[in-house]
């Protein structure tokens, strides 16, 4: 057997042993509650002790005499809630406490007895509770304290859940308050609250009443549709630019907001080619509003490369000073015995290292074509580079310690490191895609700024 299993079995049976003594205190503790008259007390340690050993019968049978004591006093709890006119609710809930203490001992293995008189006698408690319930519920309905019905209502499902219509009546007290909020947020020109409140209904129920009709309303009254017009560049960076704009395209219609409206590229390139502008052409704002307006957008975006490099590194070699280690045999004069020594010789290494590098610059403007207004100015800068960082040795490399002042560093560190820059990854990312990330990553930060933006200030 494997060392490891060793383990795994000693742990395991000093678990065992741990819960088995435990068991074995609360079980005493339990006896010694149970002859001073603290059945209650004594009820809780043997339920205790049965929880860390099921195994453990003595105090299963502590647990059966003791737990059956202080069911019935719970039961009697409940009794007397009926028999002395209490509030409906209270003896429901008393019989509860006491079913839930049963079921839980029953989980055990223990089984204590309920009385079938107590069951007759709760089921017509409920029975009447339940109507309370139901009669409180629709008059609440009717003054329309909605917040107060949905929790007199669940209170009815909690139960009976398919008592009469109380899961329908249930429903309306919650969606009522948000339709009718909707609703108004809609009259009043808040189209993003009434969304988000009128699609709540609608997610719990798509058919009450003209929620679903009233969510669409909202969303095409609240949408602000954007168009993402070619961005410009300086010569040689026109290429950029249009997959700058490109990837802000695609991050803007990826966006999670149902009001944000992108136009799309081919409507956009049809209206341009009208026009007889160019996809680099569009470079002032009065241009840019008139190509808006004429696809129906509220606002456009425009934006400015100004500077991307592409930084290719040469891949630099160092030759490093190390030492590879060589056994040799010798012998013991005096005894004549055989052993082995280990000796160093120096040795070379080259360590290699490249990076890459890529840096884009680009301004952009958000302009509503309603005001004029410039919703959004920023100025984009991001770069990304990878590199690699290794070593080669053309010996054996297991043998292979690193240099520290002319001699042999033989710490684990040391050769840890030496060891990782022998084994460590030769190829990094190419140009292009660096490039294609930091274009990526900073289009997407756009769409991120203008959804925010367009949040804050739209209702």
């Amino acid at each position: 057997m494997r060392p490891t299993a060793h383990i795994i079995i000693a742990s395991a049976a000093c678990l065992l042993l741990v819960a088995c003594s435990g068991s074995k205190s609360f079980s005493k503790k339990g006896e010694k509650l149970d002859q001073a008259g603290l059945y209650a007390e004594a009820a809780d340690m043997y339920l205790q002790a049965v929880q860390r050993n099921p195994k453990n019968v003595d105090a299963k049978i502590g647990l059966k005499k003791t737990g059956q004591r202080f069911l019935d006093d719970k039961l009697s709890t409940f009794f007397r809630a009926v028999s002395m006119g209490s509030s409906k609710g209270e003896a429901v809930a008393a019989y509860q406490d006491a079913k839930n203490y049963q079921e839980r001992v029953q989980r055990l293995g223990v089984q204590l007895e309920v009385p079938d008189h107590y069951r007759s006698d709760f089921e017509r408690v409920k029975g009447e509770y339940l109507v309370e319930l139901y009669t409180e519920g629709q008059a609440q309905l009717e003054r329309q304290d909605f917040k107060a019905a949905e929790t007199t209502f669940a209170k009815i499902a909690k139960l009976e859940p398919n008592y009469k219509d109380a899961s329908s009546l249930q429903s309306i007290a919650y969606l009522e308050p948000l339709y009718r909020a909707g609703k108004t947020d809609l009259e009043a020109g808040r189209f993003r609250k009434a969304y988000d409140e009128l699609d709540r209904v609608v997610q719990k129920d798509p058919a009450y009443k003209d929620a679903s009709t009233l969510r669409s309303e909202a969303l095409t009254k609240g949408q602000y549709t954007i168009a993402v017009l070619p961005f410009t560049a300086a010569a040689g960076r026109k290429e950029v630019a249009a997959k700058v704009q490109a990837y802000a395209m695609t991050s803007l219609t990826e966006t999670k907001d149902p009001f944000l409206k992108v136009v799309d590229r081919e409507n956009l390139e049809r209206i341009l080619e009208e026009q007889r502008l160019s996809l680099s052409g569009v470079v002032d704002e009065q241009t840019a509003v008139r190509v808006g307006n004429l696809m129906g957008a509220q606002a456009v975006l425009i934006g400015q490369v100004t500077d991307h490099r592409e930084e290719a590194g040469q891949l630099r070699r160092s030759t490093k000073d190390g030492f590879e280690a060589y056994r040799v045999q010798q012998v013991n004069k005096e005894t004549g015995e055989k052993y082995f020594v280990t000796n160093y010789k120096p040795v070379r290494y080259s360590e290699y290292y490249q990076e890459n590098k890529v840096f884009i610059t680009f301004s952009y403007r958000l302009v509503s074509l309603e005001t004029g207004e410039v919703l959004v100015s920023k100025v984009v800068e991001r770069q990304a580079e990878d590199h690699v960082y290794y070593a080669t040795y053309d010996g054996n490399r297991d043998n292979l310690f690193p240099n520290r002042n002319g001699v042999v560093d033989p710490t684990d560190k040391a050769r840890r490191d030496l060891r990782s820059l022998l084994s460590a990854p030769r190829e990094m990312k190419s140009l292009a895609t660096l490039s294609n990330d930091v274009l990526r990553g900073a289009s997407a930060s756009v769409a991120t700024v203008i959804q925010q933006e367009l949040s804050a200030k739209l209702p």
